[in-house]
């Protein structure tokens, strides 16, 4: 798969609770089922997001489009990080209260050489 497999795989081997967000249900079983996630949260589905605010410490953005930051800044808890990860070729926006209030950190990662993965 693709950075986002990956990223579940290192996750749930690390011994970490893995949440995977989707825009919708296509993904549920591959995620729950084939890589081991514990949760499946569907950005679109406003209950689901306003039910799941505050409770990430971690979110790995692997969306290769322009895209609102806020629903994902908002489901991170006090000093959670986004980690942008998808290559992005305009700019991105947020609204800088949203950081500021919960202390959160958005930096970006790009995947390097083989020996830079496993460090």
């Amino acid at each position: 798969g693709g950075v986002g497999h990956m990223g579940v795989k290192v996750a749930k081997s690390m011994g970490h609770h893995v949440t995977v967000i989707s825009s919708s249900n296509k993904k549920r079983a591959e995620a729950m089922d084939d890589l081991g996630a514990d949760a499946y949260l569907v950005s679109s589905d406003e209950a689901q997001m306003a039910a799941a605010m505050d409770s990430l410490d971690y979110i790995i953005d692997t969306v290769p489009v322009k895209h609102p930051l806020e629903p994902y800044l908002a489901l991170l808890k006090m000093d959670g990080k986004l980690v942008l990860m998808g290559v992005i070729a305009e700019p991105l926006s947020f609204v800088s209260p949203m950081v500021m209030l919960g202390r959160k950190t958005i930096t970006g990662s790009f995947i390097g050489s083989i020996e830079e993965t496993q460090e």
